[in-house]
């Protein structure tokens, strides 16, 4: 049985793109709002109502933060095994995703924009096509910004034409 893994060829992409700066996703901006507000409430509580409500407050904002809470599941790898496609997390849980090569048809950009204060902010995903009726695989979880998702597109394209895999329009 050892042998046989010996002799499989793998290889692995780590995608370790960043959110865009400022948007929530990246820890950045309100980060003391969770913890400052349902302190600053349990301690206006306690003085003005009675010690019991505060320490309910506190209570509510604490199980609340931790309901919110998500685990950091690391960046996403893929890995070519022979002729499959295999998606996974550093860290976590969750099974890895095993797609055939042959399978993707096309890696792209979903775009999201959006408008505040008059300004259009672009954020884009890497996308996965695959053949119908299967769903498109996003990677990763939280939006880049257009150079950043330009530039993994490019390397996730590269990685997948290095083990002989084609966009759908190139195939004969």
């Amino acid at each position: 049985m050892a042998a046989q893994l010996v002799d499989r060829e793998v290889s692995e992409l780590v995608i370790d793109a960043r959110p865009a700066p400022g948007d929530s996703s990246d820890g950045g901006g309100t980060a003391m709002g969770p913890i400052a507000v349902p302190v600053l409430v349990a301690g206006a509580l306690a003085k003005f109502i009675s010690p019991t409500a505060g320490l309910v407050a506190l209570g509510a904002g604490a199980a609340l933060w931790i309901a919110r809470w998500k685990p950091n599941r690391g960046r996403f790898v893929l890995r070519v095994i022979e002729d499959t496609i295999e998606i996974a997390r550093e860290r976590g849980k969750d099974p890895p995703l095993r797609v055939p090569i042959a399978d993707v048809l096309d890696v792209t950009l979903e775009r999201k924009t959006s408008q505040t204060n008059g300004r259009v902010t672009e954020r884009l995903r890497l996308a996965l096509e695959r053949k119908t009726p299967e769903e498109t695989i996003y990677v990763p979880d939280s939006p880049l910004t257009p150079i950043e998702a330009q530039e993994w597109l490019g390397k996730v394209r590269v990685f997948l034409r290095k083990h002989e895999w084609l966009p759908k329009d190139e195939r004969a």
